[in-house]
Parts: C-alpha cells; sequence; structure tokens
C-alpha cells in the first residue's frame, strides 16, 4: 500500500514531465556554405570551384524528451569560377550553380551547461543541383557546358548548441557537413549525358531560431 502511493505519484510525474518535453516546432537557419568542389572525369574533365555563398534553411520537427526528428530543406545559390588543369592544359571555368535540398534529420540534445544545450545529429536526404551554363572554356571555345537539373543523393552531420530565448523559443547556433554524390546532366558542348561528381564534403556555418507549438 506504502509503495503503491509512491509509485502511482511518480508514474504520474513522469508522465507530465514526459509531455511537457514533447513539442512541435518549426525552425529557420541562416547558413554560410563552403561548399565542395564540382567536378568531371573524363576525357574532358575538369573541377569548378563554387564561391561560399548565403543559404538558407527551413524545418518542421518533434521534440520528445532528448530526441528530435525532423524534415528540412535547404537552398543555396552561388556560382563557379577559376581555372582548372585537365590532360589537355589550363581551362577556365564559369558558370551558375544552384541547390534546393531535402533532408531527414534526428537529433540528440545533450544535458545542458549554463543555459546552453548542445546538441549533436545527422541526416539523410536528396539535393537537387541545377548547374546554368557551367562551362569549360579552352581557347575561346567550350570543353563541357552543362546546363540542367540533376539528383544527388547526400548525408549530413551537424552539432552544435541552443540556448532558450522566451517561451518556446530557442536560438541555435552550429556546425555541419554535407556530403553528395554523383549526378547526371546534360553536356551541349558534346550533346551527351554526362555523370557530374559533387563529391567532397560541403562545410557550414549556422544560425537560427525555433518556435515550439
Amino acid at each position: 500500500m506504502k509503495m503503491s502511493r509512491v509509485i502511482v505519484p511518480a508514474i504520474a510525474l513522469c508522465a507530465a514531465a514526459a509531455s511537457a518535453r514533447a513539442d512541435f516546432y518549426t525552425k529557420v537557419d541562416a547558413l554560410y556554405n563552403n561548399p565542395a568542389d564540382v567536378k568531371v572525369d573524363s576525357a574532358s574533365a575538369f573541377r569548378a570551384s563554387i564561391k561560399s555563398s548565403l543559404g538558407y534553411s527551413a524545418s518542421l520537427g518533434y521534440k520528445f524528451s532528448l530526441v528530435r526528428a525532423e524534415l528540412e530543406v535547404q537552398y543555396f545559390n552561388s556560382s563557379a569560377s577559376g581555372a582548372s588543369n585537365s590532360s589537355s592544359g589550363g581551362l577556365t571555368v564559369s558558370g551558375d550553380y544552384r541547390q534546393f535540398s531535402g533532408f531527414l534529420n534526428g537529433y540528440v540534445d545533450l544535458p545542458s551547461f549554463f543555459g546552453l544545450a548542445p546538441y549533436v545529429g545527422a541526416g539523410v536526404g536528396k539535393a537537387v543541383i541545377d548547374l546554368d551554363q557551367l562551362s569549360a572554356q579552352q581557347g575561346g571555345g567550350n570543353v563541357v557546358q552543362f546546363w540542367g537539373r540533376g539528383v544527388a543523393n547526400g548525408y549530413q552531420f551537424m552539432a552544435g548548441l541552443q540556448y532558450h530565448v522566451l517561451g518556446k523559443a530557442t536560438a541555435n547556433i552550429g556546425y555541419r557537413v554535407m556530403h553528395k554524390g554523383s549526378f547526371e546532366t546534360h553536356n551541349f558542348a558534346s550533346n551527351l549525358r554526362q555523370d557530374v561528381s559533387a563529391g567532397g564534403f560541403d562545410h557550414m556555418f549556422e544560425i537560427g531560431i525555433a518556435w515550439g507549438f
């Protein structure tokens, strides 16, 4: 009898605490992205350096205790420039690069200290990469000229800090790395479909805010 008087209130308290920590949330982030090079490995091989740029992401997630699951979309708009070496000599590279990505992410929120709560996470998804006249020129002519969209598989790892701001609002600052696979798009210089690699890792710094509801 005495034991039941202890156990029942304890269970009720734990359920109430879990319910209080369970929340849907939305999140927006500003991202500074240092992307991996875009490259082609073929007889007309080249490597295009993609300029660092600002991007944005929006997420819808659910938090239960120390674990979070979320759906995230990202957008970046940048350009390629610089020179690249190939088997036939130096190439001048130019063109535009856009990326729209969707990820399913999972996070673990670690115990807080001095009001700061660390987190770690990982995600898998797809990236739609749009190359707009991404060209390599040599001697006034195009060796390659990519124009079109392709879809690449991707994954990412995240880590950062959260800080409770007001009510159900939480600010975050963090770092992530993203890896994308190869994708197929059209090479107008040869009028062929060709594989393009976006391999390597994108390195991103992020700052954002989340609202629970």
